[in-house]
């Protein structure tokens, strides 16, 4: 299997959050009632029922939602809007009951989005006639409070290494090199690591490792122009930046060698424009409601995004669009066929199950704070969250369930992972370091003390690229996936006792919410 790279859809949100300080302090613990009742089900007939999720229905889920026609699912846009539709319709045909807004299948949430103008956004040198660096091919930049500025450059060294700055840097923009050819942990600890020492200076302006791919500059863009911090912060290309760097009457190389000081005697300008859109996207919410009569108000909640990059620039082959059929038309597809199992058992389990497919992750996990902030249900009930992202391509037999080990759903899993109609091999994180427990929607969660389990199988080459397309997804995975989730979501609705944190566990998530 691939290692997993750290990269824009579920990494980026952390480099806002260096800046902004905005992660919720987690909730404490839910506790569950006792049930009245308790219904059994033996395991052949919930076998049964997860037989109705096939390789082939499950494959036709994703190809609805990633086909071309739906444009990439960029939110928002209007296909957003249809593939919302669509989600609403199938779960009306499958019967699980509406738990949006107003009777609805439909949540709405409000995004007050402020967005960087391309061709007003400079960074320059004042009178060069030399080109500047091109915003999003060149650069991406985190705004700060003001429009614009001017300021000397200071080379300060390599980013997580500089724990002072001379006071000669203060007021200028002050140039690290950030080294890292992925959007990895190390890499965001670099980059929150040099705003401290620069607490007094104009700006930053990170030098990006030229491994660093260069198509991931843009994605960069479009998140973080939408963010403020307390100063610009500029991730540049190591060729702009040379050339940023000679415009300004320095030598960036000679500058490495010589250690910190002033980069040429001339200022350089970061200027930008920025327009206020208020949009209102969807998430999409089912239920099916519980039997027993106490239990039937806790829930299991199941949640998977359905939203993606839209379209962007050609590839090679001339295809602009972001079909996200793994990233994450496989999680939906797989929401949507789990519900239809659980329409199929002759009687509902004691707790209700939600179905939640949230819109807005690409651009930071939105579409699931917004619902945890104002959810239909009473989050202070869910007992326990099933992430799905990611779950149909990489190794055909193995599937990872992140952050299993921080409580019970650990033994839940290994009751239901030997199931006749899976076949698949569970593992625990495989990179712990890269944090991915906390990068994706289940986070929204996490912070307020649910248990969570993130399914997924892995990146791959094709992940945020024209290429990640329906028919690479491998259906028959995807549907044991989509199985393996059934069966542990019917498992947490039948027990009487809830999962919970272990202590350790509990303590660990504590530590590194608080460290983000």
């Amino acid at each position: 299997m691939h290692p997993m790279r750290a990269v824009f859809g579920r990494a980026i949100w952390l480099v806002a959050a260096v800046v902004m300080v905005t992660a919720c302090a987690p909730a404490a613990p839910a506790v569950a009632p006792t049930p009245v009742t308790a219904p059994t089900i033996d395991v052949a007939t919930l076998v049964e029922a997860a037989a109705t999720i096939t390789p082939e229905a499950i494959g036709r889920e994703v190809h609805a939602i990633a086909h071309d026609s739906t444009m990439g699912r960029q939110t928002p846009s209007e296909e957003l809007e249809k593939v919302a539709v669509y989600l609403a319709h199938r779960f009306s045909e499958i019967g699980v009951e509406p738990a949006g807004d107003d009777g609805t299948f439909i949540h709405r949430w409000e995004w007050d989005r402020v967005i960087l103008d391309r061709d007003a956004t400079v960074i320059q040198v004042p009178g060069q006639e030399t080109p500047a660096p091109a915003y999003q091919a060149d650069y991406f930049l985190i705004p700060g409070p003001r429009p614009a500025l001017e300021a000397p450059l200071f080379y300060a060294g390599t980013a997580g290494e500089v724990q002072r700055l001379p006071a000669a840097a203060q007021g200028s923009l002050v140039v690290f090199d950030l080294p890292g050819a992925e959007l990895d942990l190390e890499w965001q600890q670099r980059l929150g690591a040099s705003l401290a020492p620069a607490a007094a200076a104009a700006g930053v302006i990170l030098v990006l490792d030229p491994d660093l791919p260069r198509d991931i500059l843009a994605q960069l863009a479009a998140m973080t122009g939408e963010q403020q911090g307390p100063m610009p912060i500029v991730g540049i290309a190591e060729e702009a930046a040379v050339g940023l760097v000679a415009a300004a009457g320095g030598d960036l190389t000679a500058a490495r060698a010589a250690g910190p000081g002033r980069l040429g005697d001339a200022r350089v300008e970061i200027r930008y424009e920025r327009a206020r859109e208020v949009h209102y996207p969807p998430n999409v919410v089912a239920m099916r409601r519980g039997s027993d009569p106490t239990l039937q108000d806790t829930y299991v909640l199941i949640t998977a995004h359905f939203d993606h990059l839209g379209v962007g620039e050609p590839d090679e082959r001339g295809d602009s669009i972001f079909n996200g059929a793994d990233d994450n038309a496989s999680g939906t597809a797989a929401l949507i066929k789990i519900a239809s199992a659980f329409m199929a058992l002759p009687e509902a389990p004691a707790r209700s199950v939600v179905f939640l497919a949230v819109s807005g992750e690409e651009h930071g996990l939105l579409g699931s704070q917004a619902f945890a902030e104002d959810p239909t249900i009473p989050l202070q009930r869910v007992v326990a969250n099933i992430n799905l992202d990611m779950i149909g391509r990489t190794s055909p037999d193995t599937v990872i369930a992140i952050g299993q080990e921080y409580s019970t759903l650990e033994q839940f899993l290994q009751r239901v992972v030997d199931r006749p109609d899976l076949g698949l091999t569970v593992i625990e994180d495989p990179v712990p370091e890269q944090m991915f427990f906390f990068r994706s929607d289940q986070l929204s969660f996490i912070q307020r003390g649910i248990p969570a389990v993130f399914f997924t199988t892995g990146d791959h080459e094709d992940y945020h690229q024209q290429s990640d397309r329906p028919e690479l997804i491998d259906t028959d995975k995807l549907a044991r996936v989509a199985r393996l989730a059934f069966h542990l979501a019917h498992e947490i609705a039948m027990d009487p006792q809830a999962p919970d944190w272990t202590p350790e566990g509990w303590r660990e998530v504590q530590q590194k919410l608080g460290g983000l």
